[in-house]
């Protein structure tokens, strides 16, 4: 019997191992494939490592307004790959090493809860029980069912994209939420020709409206089409009709990325016999990752709540933290409201917090402030003048509160922790405005944003 025994290696699962055998919790980590999950295996860490590669190419090709001048400059996508699975393949290694550290039993197979404190390995038949069990089983590509996907060869999703062994000449992405604008940066900064279609109003829901209109202009080379709802895809042709009108329009391109967002993997994996409450969104789960079944958590892209594999890992953590203290009825204090994001294209987009209309729509009298990233000397220093990016700050006008910070420029994302951590914490504007940030660097685009907000 173990005292936790964990349903999925990705970076909430595997965290939650660590962090419970840490404590000195018996601790078994269940995991069919590699460990790291889709993150490490399918999706941030390669997309980030062919980012990397595409973007220095990019900046190559566009350097000799600096005096740097490039001969003979070429992209070699066989090479990136291969930078690509070194990269994961090492970082797998250093799971698995943490793993093997901390005395956790990793257990190869497909888990299937056969009660509330029970699972079974599909290959070998393999019983295992825990006190607690932690569903961290993530997601995968959702697949609407637009006419004409299935089956289709052409259309692809980003699990195939990464595969790839040419660059195509073309692409259309249907979706304009992180996937699919990663992958647009990735190959228009490559030169291949990118068309975008997003359903709704604007790329980036999430985001903040003015800052999502920054990143478009940002996104040079990249044809959007927003309010746009795909009707069929024939070949490599997408129909989509924009608003109410009545014709439609076609783009073109040799491949066709799905990228519609991920759902949560939750079917096969024993739910119902745990007795366990879900739905297609999720399992559901109160704010420190409890289901309505004592002992059994759930973390992860597997709750549909938070997307994100930092998010995946708070949650892990939190949850092998609660089981360790031996009152698992105790409050996990997860930063829900100051979960942040990060979209890695070139620039960098980051936020966390509330957006200007979530704050007015929660009733607070919120101000802001927005700065153009020009008026940063680091950022000015390197993108020029004409360089595309924004800094914007939401506050509370009464408790002088910050609720939300939102940054297009290089280096977002490792930047927004600092807000993070401000927000969490209910840091008044004041407060923030006595830290000193180091100069030059653009993360003084946050320090002058908040002299400029009027409370």
């Amino acid at each position: 019997m173990y005292d936790i025994v964990i349903l999925g290696g990705g970076p909430g699962g595997y965290v939650a191992a660590d962090r419970a055998a840490a404590l000195g919790l018996k601790t078994a980590l269940i995991e069919r494939d590699a460990l790291g999950g889709t993150c490490l295996n399918r999706g941030c860490i390669p997309t980030k490592s062919l980012l990397a590669g595409a973007k220095t190419y990019r900046h190559a090709i566009d350097s000799a307004q600096m005096g740097v001048t490039c001969q003979g400059v070429s992209y070699d996508l066989a090479a990136a790959m291969a930078w690509k699975a070194q990269t994961v393949s090492r970082l797998v290694q250093n799971v698995e090493f943490m793993m093997k550290k901390r005395g956790v039993e990793v257990i190869r197979g497909t888990g299937r809860l056969t009660g509330a404190s029970s699972l079974a390995i599909a290959e070998t038949g393999l019983a295992v029980e825990g006190r607690h069990i932690v569903v961290a089983s993530g997601s995968e590509p959702a697949r609407p069912p637009i006419p004409g996907v299935a089956g289709n060869p052409k259309v692809v999703t980003s699990d195939e994209l990464l595969a790839i062994d040419r660059l195509p000449e073309s692409i259309v992405v249907i979706g304009g939420g992180v996937i699919g604008i990663e992958f647009a940066a990735y190959f228009s900064a490559l030169g291949v020709k990118v068309t975008v279609i997003e359903m709704l109003p604007e790329i980036l829901p999430f985001m903040d409206a003015e800052l999502a209109a920054v990143y478009k202009r940002a996104l040079k080379g990249v044809t959007i089409a927003t309010g746009a709802t795909v009707t069929c895809v024939e070949g490599g042709s997408v129909r989509y009709r924009k608003g109410d009108a009545a014709e439609e329009t076609t783009a073109t391109g040799e491949l066709v990325l799905l990228a519609t967002g991920r759902r949560p993997v939750l079917a096969g994996i024993g739910l119902e016999a745990a007795g366990v409450d879900f739905s297609p969104k999720g399992v559901k789960v109160d704010d420190s990752c409890r289901t309505n079944v004592p002992g059994v958590w759930a973390i992860g892209d597997a709750t549909g709540r938070s997307l994100l594999a930092h998010s995946a890992s708070a949650m892990g953590r939190a949850v092998a933290e609660l089981v360790a203290s031996g009152d698992a009825k105790c409050d996990a204090n997860l930063p829900w409201k100051a979960l942040p994001w990060v979209v890695y294209g070139d620039p960098e987009a980051a936020g966390v917090g509330m957006t200007e209309a979530e704050a007015l729509a929660a009733g607070y009298d919120a101000v802001k402030s927005s700065l153009p990233a020009r008026a940063n000397g680091r950022f000015v220093a390197e993108r020029g003048v004409t360089g595309h990016g924004l800094c914007k700050l939401v506050a509370d006008k009464a408790s002088g509160r910050l609720l939300g910070a939102h940054i297009v420029a290089p280096y977002a994302g490792e930047m927004i922790w600092g807000m993070q951590y401000a927000i969490a914490r209910g840091a008044t504007v004041g407060e923030l405005e006595r830290t000193v940030f180091p100069h030059p660097t653009v993360s003084e685009l946050f320090h002058d944003a908040l002299s400029a907000l009027e409370l």
